[in-house]
């Protein structure tokens, strides 16, 4: 795993340590290595989790459309509903978002 330059971790919740490191394992048995590129940095919507520390953006561009969907829904059952994995045109955007039941 690596961060792309100018990623900036501080401030990020613990939580979100848990998601990259499952991130990381499923991007490993497609035999990529996993480049998070952006996390409390970057421009992003006014509301975005990335401001508080609770997302990451991961590069997908070495991944088939196919690949993409399969490795999100993996993360999805892995991290559970707390998360939400969302498949973006050039990136994976994961994001810690507790859900109260």
């Amino acid at each position: 795993m690596k961060l792309k330059k100018g990623v900036k971790i501080t401030g990020i919740k613990p939580e979100l340590v848990l998601a990259i490191t499952v991130v990381n394992d499923e991007y490993t048995k497609y035999g990529k290595e996993l480049v998070i590129t952006s996390i409390m940095d970057g421009k992003h919507s006014r509301k975005s989790l990335h401001y508080t520390g609770c997302a990451i953006d991961t590069r997908t561009r070495y991944f088939t459309d196919l690949e993409k969907l399969a490795i999100a829904d993996d993360i999805r059952k892995r991290l559970g509903h707390h998360f939400d994995v969302i498949v973006e045109t050039n990136h994976m955007h994961i994001e810690f978002q507790p859900q109260h039941h």
